[in-house]
């Protein structure tokens, strides 16, 4: 639950013009959910999840495709590969192009109750300087923490 704000911060989130709340539809069946943020020349993929008896149908490859096929510079995190999922994850972006960068990133939680976690980054289309993964951690520290339970 850490890794998931609480409602009232994710509707805050929904009204910056930085944030783009994405639902996935085909006819009237829900396929998945996107959230990312944009600025200047980036796009973060913040959260990105497919239904899970949809898995490996290819909603998930047609999804990263439509949000990364654009003028940004891509970036998401994944978690450590620590197990077969982590590692069926990084997989998945690296077949859609996307690079694994040298740079990690300390997660904050979204909840006073959470746990920072260490993340890698990725990239596309190409693997981001150093300049770039600065200006991506500024970025969350001035924008993206806003929108994060913080202590009263």
């Amino acid at each position: 639950m850490a890794e998931r704000r609480k409602l009232e911060d994710h509707l805050r989130a929904c009204e910056s013009n930085l944030f783009h709340p994405v639902s996935i539809w085909e006819d009237d069946q829900l396929i998945g959910i996107a959230f990312y943020w944009e600025w200047s020349t980036y796009r973060y993929i913040e959260y990105l999840a497919v239904l899970p008896e949809l898995h490996g149908k290819g909603y998930g490859s047609q999804i990263i495709k439509k949000i990364r096929d654009s003028e940004f510079t891509i970036i998401l995190e994944i978690d450590p590969l620590i197990n077969e999922l982590s590692v069926r994850r990084l997989q998945f972006y690296e077949q859609a192009g996307f690079q694994l960068t040298p740079y990690r990133f300390m997660h904050l939680p979204y909840r006073l109750d959470g746990e920072p976690q260490e993340l890698l980054i990725l990239s596309y289309p190409k693997m981001i300087t150093k300049e770039q993964h600065q200006d991506f951690l500024s970025f969350i520290d001035s924008h993206v923490r806003n929108y994060c339970e913080m202590p009263s």
